[in-house]
């Protein structure tokens, strides 16, 4: 070991060199205690706050989880509406499709009557009066038949512009959702990775700490060389 000791004159070291030496060595000794005590709170302070920061984003994460499964239930609920669109679309579709048949039928109706209605006409004098009455009644029902199929393809075509509009919406809707839903779950797990890690490393520091600390304790630093008087 280096030290300043001078020769005394009787074998050993000068006195006051030791002492001095000691004093010096405790005086170090205890000032590299306190910035080792201070950076041990330093470094439990910040494993407190990582510690905070996890539970954190664990409560974070376990939020996202909540409504990643409620934006779950209310996708199967749309799914239901848009199946009860889809009947009620094939529903209209089944009804406009009778309507157009009883206008084929009232048609073929009309023209079934047009014979007649010329073979009347030869005896314009006995029958005109139910001529023209069968003439107005199949124009009549022509024409309301007509006016019942535009009003149904009006409607129609109205409706599925109305559904195309909320389906278009409503995907719309859920998709942004959905999306933006699985960035944040993204978010939270590469800030757990990330935590993670820090907490790793954060706890190598800390025991390296420790064990410098405990290496410096003043109970074991060695026994000074028996001192003779000078």
């Amino acid at each position: 070991m280096d030290h300043p000791f001078r020769s005394a004159a009787v074998g050993g070291f000068n006195r006051q060199d030791v002492l001095d030496y000691l004093e010096k060595t405790a005086a170090e000794n205890a000032q590299k205690q306190q910035e080792l005590e201070k950076q041990l709170e330093q470094q439990k302070q910040e494993l407190e706050q990582l510690r905070r920061r996890s539970g954190e984003l664990e409560e974070r994460e376990a939020i996202f989880s909540r409504e990643r499964e409620s934006m779950s239930r209310e996708l199967e609920q749309t799914k239901g509406v848009l199946q009860d669109i889809r009947q009620r679309e094939k529903a209209q579709s089944e009804e406009l499709t009778q309507l157009r048949q009883e206008r084929d039928r009232l048609r073929a109706r009309v023209a079934a009557l047009e014979p007649d209605a010329a073979a009347y006409a030869a005896v314009k004098d006995r029958t005109a009066g139910m001529e023209l009455q069968a003439h107005c009644r199949a124009h009549a029902v022509q024409e309301q038949a007509d006016q019942q199929a535009r009003q149904v393809r009006r409607q129609m075509e109205q409706w599925l512009r109305q559904v195309q509009q909320e389906y278009e919406q409503l995907r719309s809707q859920v998709e942004s959702t959905v999306s933006h839903a699985a960035d944040e779950l993204s978010k939270a797990g590469r800030c757990l990775d990330q935590l993670n890690q820090m907490l790793g490393e954060q706890e190598v520091a800390l025991e390296a700490v420790s064990q410098e600390y405990l290496d410096s304790d003043p109970e074991k630093v060695p026994a000074p060389v028996p001192l003779e008087e000078a």
